[in-house]
């Protein structure tokens, strides 16, 4: 299941897969989310999100320091056509 994230309630958008050229879709978006804590916190997230069938795992980046001590990120970015 994929899900996109519109700014109006009743606005339409396409996922749409990673690796496919803004040359081919003009009309796209970058939306890219970010998950930071601790490692286990971390993954635990994005396992979580993973069950309801947001992401999968694999497209989430690896693992990387976050600014604070003791935090790591992971980053899922996501295109979507607005128009």
């Amino acid at each position: 299941m994929l899900t996109s994230f519109l700014t109006n309630p009743g606005q339409t958008a396409t996922v749409i897969s990673p690796g496919i050229s803004t040359e081919i879709f003009p009309g796209r978006e970058k939306v890219k989310l970010l998950v930071v804590g601790s490692q286990a916190s971390v993954n635990s997230i994005i396992y979580s999100l993973h069950n309801l069938g947001f992401a999968e795992v694999s497209e989430w980046s690896p693992i990387q320091p976050a600014p604070n001590p003791g935090e790591v990120m992971r980053i899922l970015t996501r295109h979507i056509i607005t128009n």
